[in-house]
């Protein structure tokens, strides 16, 4: 996510459609090499977890209790550091 309005109409959006404190839906599609990367980020949660048909990537599905859209957006900048990976 970039520093600009797209982050901006984001914050805003997450603060429009949820009440914070909650439950947040996270959901990456992840290069198989790099799957580890990420479940290092989220050790202690509960990850589920589905491999593509091509055995090339995994969708990796978990909900986290965060406190505030900023908590929101951080996560999702620490996981986009790791190469190849698409967040929903």
């Amino acid at each position: 996510m970039n520093e600009d309005g797209s982050l901006e109409s984001f914050r805003s959006s997450l603060d429009a459609n949820y009440d914070w404190p909650c439950l947040y839906p996270f959901k990456f599609i992840v290069p198989i090499e790099s799957a580890e990367s990420v479940l290092g980020l989220f050790a202690d949660d509960p990850v589920q977890e589905r491999p593509s048909s091509s055995g090339r990537y995994i969708a990796y599905t978990m909900e986290m209790h965060v406190h505030s859209c900023d908590e929101v957006i951080a996560i999702y900048q620490r996981v986009a550091q790791v190469p190849g990976v698409i967040s929903l």
